[in-house]
């Protein structure tokens, strides 16, 4: 999955299990989702309303914001939304055809749940220093979007999510097959056997994902079949195959749309308020 879906994903969780009491030093900046970030912040709206005006700093980094969180919030949650666009941006094209741009394709919000008012966060990416020594070319900044009441909330639920991916996935391997797209018939079967089974693969960041998450060997087993399920993205990926028209438009949609849900559903599963 795209970067920024990844760091909102373990924003949740790792924010999650710290509310939780559990030690995660060194998530900022060491945890592997912030290999390329050189800045995470979070800013709310100034109080003019204007957005040329200064945005108040409210924490320089995941772990003040989930200081600053803590006398308060019981929880954070993951939420996916249709994509939002300007005047000057009405492409037609789906958030799957876009989302490997930067600030396209859905808009992800966390929400940090509170006993009478919930805040909503979203974090917007901009490219920095493309010579930067440690490679850490990324900026995020998370704005604070508005506060809904704890009845206004809908998230996600993981095994609903995981039913409409099982029901997919097998689906869209087979269209794949008939197409001879067989690298990616493979991501496909894949993903479908840590789904059903459970085995992670041996892969070095594990270790520190479960340690700053919180997450469970079936946890990271539903990470990892994400990871392999995702192919939407530039070039050489789904996206890029030059395909059209039905089944593949359907398939395709239907898999974005259930891959969308399952992450949010897994950030969820490490909500305990």
């Amino acid at each position: 999955m795209q970067g920024p879906i990844e760091n909102a994903l373990m924003l949740v969780a790792a924010g999650n299990a710290w509310l939780a009491g559990r030690d995660i030093s060194g998530f900022w900046p060491d945890a592997p989702t912030f290999t390329f970030m050189k800045a995470c912040e979070f800013r709310k709206p100034p109080a003019s309303g204007k957005d040329t005006d200064e945005f108040p700093l409210v924490a320089a980094d995941p772990m003040a914001w989930f200081a600053s969180l803590k006398p308060w919030c019981t929880g954070l949650r993951l939420h996916c939304l249709a994509g939002r666009r300007g005047p000057n941006q009405q492409i037609d094209a789906p958030d799957r055809m876009l989302v490997a741009f930067v600030g396209g394709g859905p808009r992800w919000l966390i929400e940090a749940v509170g006993k009478q008012t919930c805040q909503l966060w979203e974090g917007f990416h901009r490219f920095g220093e493309r010579d930067d020594p440690d490679r850490k070319v990324w900026l995020c900044t998370h704005i604070l979007q508005g506060e809904i009441s704890p009845s206004e909330s809908q998230p996600v639920d993981l095994a609903v999510a995981l039913s409409d991916l099982r029901t997919v996935l097998p689906e869209i391997e087979a269209f794949a097959r008939t197409r001879t797209y067989d690298n990616f018939a493979a991501c496909f079967l894949r993903a479908i056997k840590l789904i059903e089974q459970g085995e992670i693969d041996d892969a070095e960041w594990v270790d520190d994902v479960m340690r700053y998450s919180g997450f469970d060997r079936r946890q990271v087993a539903i990470l990892q079949a994400i990871n392999h399920a995702w192919v939407f993205g530039g070039m050489g990926s789904w996206n890029d195959l030059g395909e059209g028209g039905e089944p593949y438009d359907s398939l395709s949609e239907r898999l974005f749309t259930a891959l969308n849900d399952t992450v949010a559903g897994l950030a969820n599963s490490t909500c305990r308020g």
